[in-house]
């Protein structure tokens, strides 16, 4: 668990946002100890105004991240083989007794089980497999993702969860046994998703892929207002930059 929780605070100092404010305090702070080096302080504050304003602009994030995201679509037809599981990855959410499982899940977590069941109803004698452990309340996510679906119509006998892994790679092993030989379709986030089929992959397993949700859409039509920084651009930066150095990291692990 300190291992988990260590790699997040590290990635977290390395996205995007944080390294563009890193470089503006780093430039304030050169002009401000050493006037004979302002110049190169004054240079790594526009630097980094430059690239705040880039990597939390809307428009420039879509250009960057619509090809990372649109490499597989959503499934839509019928594969020749039977589907034996549709397996949901966890995407986190929040425990709140006060509202409904719905609520509680994250706003790219949602989608994602909004989607095994619109594959559940393409492939009525699959079953469901909800994947994720607890990071920092009682219950699981898979649980949480379970009682959604279930809320949803979907029969609780249709679906087993998986509630002991942290990060996609323990989903991957905990299910490895299960999936084995089996056909499959496996529903994470656009933006997860070639990490996520690079890691079963690996381990001999062959996912048909069906992501959800998208966060690009492909326009030119953007009102003036959207160029300017917004906490859509930011979040776009950070879901692309996270899972880049998420396939850095697993490449060089040996895990992909």
């Amino acid at each position: 668990m300190v291992a988990f929780y260590l790699k997040k605070i590290i990635s977290r100092l390395l996205f995007l946002l944080p390294l563009a404010l890193e470089f503006i305090l780093l430039g304030v702070y050169i002009c401000y100890k050493n006037k004979k080096k302002r110049n190169y302080g004054i240079g790594f504050v526009v630097f980094g105004a430059v690239f705040l304003f880039l990597v939390s602009s809307e428009p420039f994030m879509d250009q960057v991240l619509y090809p990372f995201e649109h490499r597989y679509l959503p499934l839509n037809e019928i594969p020749k083989e039977p589907i034996s599981y549709i397996v949901v990855l966890g995407g986190g959410h929040d425990s709140n007794e006060f509202l409904p499982p719905n609520s509680e899940l994250q706003p790219l977590t949602l989608p994602r089980v909004i989607e095994s069941i619109r594959l559940k109803k393409m492939f009525p004698g699959a079953k469901l497999i909800y994947s994720g452990g607890k990071i920092k309340d009682q219950k699981s996510n898979a649980q949480v993702m379970k009682e959604v679906a279930v809320l949803l119509g979907v029969p609780a006998t249709d679906i087993l969860v998986e509630e002991t892994s942290l990060d996609t790679r323990e989903e991957v092993l905990n299910l490895k046994r299960l999936l084995k030989g089996k056909n499959f379709v496996l529903v994470t986030s656009a933006t997860h998703m070639q990490r996520a089929l690079l890691l079963f992959q690996k381990e001999g397993l062959n996912p048909i892929p069906s992501p959800s949700p998208y966060l690009t859409r492909k326009t030119s039509n953007y009102t003036l207002w959207e160029y300017f920084p917004s906490y859509k651009g930011v979040q776009k930066s950070e879901r692309l930059f996270y899972e880049l150095l998420g396939l850095l990291w697993s490449d060089l692990k040996g895990y992909i």
